[in-house]
This record gives structure tokens, C-alpha cells and sequence, in this order.
């Protein structure tokens, strides 16, 4: 049985050139980017050459983009980072982020409120849109009550594209919207990257995160690019590496790796997006006609080419991917660091409201640089002969 990966949105595999670039310098340059002998003079100048690299796909500065280990460190660097500057200077840290984030935002701003600062959440319709004056509001409320006056200031944290369905969010509007108040913006930009064009979002806002292996990257390697006007405090402490914001020996290869993924997904990413979007639109064509109460989550806004979320009622919320599984094709049912997880999928309810997110059973299924279109027809086969067998098997609809 040949398996079929469609998983990419959680962890892509690794490009034939990103290993060859990477094994290129582990084999050539051993040294300590620190160190002042010939091997950490070589070390450095890859490093920096990495870091150029990636601040030229994206349009930033390279004196503003921090090797971090991922997606989720460069999250909580960016949202922790921000909150504890601002803390250290006698402020009170005001954070808004939308409802959709992944759990690497949701659960810093955990620690924000934990610390002392004030958060809200602001809800994002299912065509994308986002409303974030009720937030506003509630912190403006609860300044008012504690006699701190207006609000004004602050960190919003969007998401550009939705882990779990595909949408994209407005981040331009959401960054004209914090300018005028005065907020800074932090944007998880992971799913984004390598299916839109990033360097107008970069541009506009103040912090930016990206993960590699999202893109065919290393994993466990992710960038933090944070604007010249951003304070930052370290949430790691050591040495001075990465301006003093991520101490610890810098991964030379790992950082290589990255800027050759980045490179290549940025350059290819109009060719992907029709490529994917076609095998996306006709997995979702065959999904519905196969499965005719299938619910297509994300479908009222914008979505990218590479992640189609489907909802299907009547079976139970965590039987379907290990059912895929067994029959050699790889999904999820929601972001990767939720696995194990029980109970609705909060982006889902976010989105949806929580009765709809109980009523039906999430299946994404996320496409990458190495798909094929023989592998997506197979996929929609598999999955509808699956969910048929499990209501058969649950008493659901047929």
C-alpha cells in the first residue's frame, strides 16, 4: 500500500535541495559561529549570508530577523517579548489577538494575563473578517473602572491564514486599524508564507513569525523578523547570540536550510497556488458529491490553495484520521499541537459557534510542494468510501 501524506499544513517534508544545502554545510563548516578561529569565521558568514537570504525573500531588514527554534518559540518571543518590555518600563501590557490564533498565540497570552497584563479576544467572521473594536472596548471598559484613563496602546496578534481552514484574515486592515490607535502588530504568518506574497505584510506590521518545516524547511527552525521601531525582552537567557534575544549556539545549517526553503517557496508560489488550488477544488468536488451533507469550512472568505476543511455530520469528532490512517492516507483533524486533545475544535467554534462545532466531524486535509494529482484522487476515494463505512458503523446518515 503506497501512503498519501496530506499533512503538509502541520509538517511538510523536507525539499531534496534544502538537504543537500544543509548536508553541504554540515559536512563543510563545523565551527562555533562564536568563535574567533578560521571554522567560527566560516560559521558566521554562512549565518549571516542565511539571514540576508531571508530578510531578501521577505522584504525586511536582516538586522531585524531572529533565528528562533520555530514557529511556536517565535510566537511567544514575539508576544512575550513585547509584553515583558513593556512591563519592565512600569506599563501595563494590553494585548488583543483574534479568536482563531493557534495555540503557540493563545496560550502566550495565557501567560500575558498570568503576568499581570490585560488580553482580549476579538472574534473573526467566517468570511474572514475581523471586529476588533468590541475588544477595544472591553480594554477601554476596564481601564476606565481602574482609573487608568483611555486606551490607548497596545500589541494586536493576528493570524494571516488559519491553520485549521485555509481563510485569510485582513491583516492590512488589521494594521491601518492598530496604527490609528497607536498598537503595534504581531502577525503568525506560518501558514501564510509560501502561498501569498509576504513582503506588504511584512512591511506593514511590527513583528512577524514563520516556521520552516511549514515550507519544506528543517524542522524545529522558524524566523522572528521584529520591526526597528519594537522592544523586545529575552524569554531565553544564555549568551548574546541573535541580539541578545535567542541566546544559545545558532544551528548554521539549520539556518541555511531555512533560506533556501524560504527562497523557493516564495519564488514558486504563484505556480503553487493554481496547481494546489486545482487539486484542491476537485478533492472538494468529489468530496461532495461522494458525501452530500459535507460541510466546506472556510468557503465564505478567501481560503489558500493548500488546506481544505470539511466537516462531516454524524460521526464522531476523533475517529477519522486514525480510520484514514489505517487505510494509507495521512489527515488531520485539526492543527498538530492540539492532537490528543478532546472536545470541539475552538477555531471551529470560533468561527461557527460551539453547536455546530459538537455536530460535525472536522477532517483537514492540507496539500504541499510534493503532492500529486494521483495521490488527491486517490484521497477522495479512500475518504468517502472511510466516512461510509464509520456511519455504518456509528448509525450515522448515508
Amino acid at each position: 500500500m503506497d501512503y498519501i501524506y496530506l499533512d503538509h499544513a502541520a509538517s511538510s517534508p523536507l525539499r531534496p535541495e534544502v538537504r543537500a544545502a544543509m548536508r553541504e554545510v554540515e559536512e563543510s563548516t563545523p565551527g562555533n559561529p562564536s568563535s574567533p578561529h578560521r571554522y567560527g569565521r566560516e560559521a558566521r558568514a554562512r549565518l549571516d549570508e542565511a539571514r540576508h537570504r531571508v530578510a531578501g525573500a521577505l522584504g525586511a531588514d536582516p538586522m531585524s530577523v531572529v533565528f528562533a527554534r520555530g514557529g511556536t518559540e517565535s510566537d511567544n518571543l514575539a508576544i512575550l517579548g513585547w509584553t515583558r518590555s513593556v512591563r519592565r518600563t512600569g506599563g501595563r501590557p494590553r494585548l488583543l489577538h483574534s479568536a482563531l490564533e493557534h495555540s503557540a498565540v493563545a496560550a502566550a497570552a495565557r501567560e500575558v494575563e498570568a503576568e499581570g497584563g490585560r488580553v482580549e479576544i476579538f472574534p473573526v467572521a467566517p468570511d474572514g473578517s475581523a471586529r476588533l473594536d468590541d475588544a477595544l472596548e472591553s480594554l477601554r471598559a476596564n481601564a476606565t473602572e481602574n482609573g487608568s484613563g483611555d486606551v490607548f496602546g497596545g500589541l494586536v496578534s493576528c493570524l494571516w491564514v488559519s491553520h485549521e481552514t485555509g481563510l485569510v484574515l485582513p491583516i492590512a486592515e488589521v494594521a491601518h486599524w492598530a496604527r490609528e490607535r497607536r498598537f503595534q502588530v504581531h502577525v503568525d504568518g506560518v501558514q501564510g508564507v509560501g502561498r501569498l506574497d509576504p513582503v506588504p505584510i511584512v512591511a506593514a506590521v511590527d513583528l512577524f513569525s514563520l516556521s520552516a518545516r511549514k515550507l519544506g524547511g528543517p524542522p524545529g527552525m522558524g524566523v522572528l523578523v521584529a520591526g526597528r521601531g519594537v522592544t523586545l525582552h529575552p524569554t531565553l537567557f544564555g549568551g548574546g547570540q541573535e541580539n541578545g534575544l535567542r541566546p544559545g549556539t545558532e544551528d548554521v545549517a539549520g539556518a541555511v536550510g531555512t533560506a533556501v526553503a524560504l527562497e523557493a517557496a516564495v519564488s514558486q508560489r504563484q505556480a503553487e497556488w493554481s496547481r494546489l488550488g486545482a487539486l484542491r477544488d476537485a478533492l472538494e468536488a468529489r468530496l461532495r458529491e461522494g458525501i452530500p451533507d459535507l460541510v466546506i469550512h472556510g468557503s465564505e472568505g478567501r481560503r489558500t490553495p493548500h488546506i481544505l476543511n470539511v466537516g462531516i455530520p454524524g460521526v464522531p469528532l476523533d475517529v477519522l484520521p486514525g480510520a484514514l490512517d489505517l487505510e494509507g492516507v495521512a489527515v488531520s483533524a485539526g492543527s498538530a499541537c492540539r492532537s490528543g486533545a478532546t472536545g470541539p475544535s475552538p477555531v471551529l467554534a470560533a468561527l461557527y459557534g460551539e453547536a455546530h462545532a459538537v455536530r460535525v466531524a472536522p477532517l483537514r486535509i492540507s496539500l504541499g510542494w510534493n503532492t500529486r494529482a494521483s495521490e488527491v484522487e486517490e484521497a477522495g476515494s479512500v475518504i468517502i468510501r472511510v466516512v461510509e463505512g464509520v456511519r455504518r458503523a456509528f448509525g450515522g446518515p448515508l
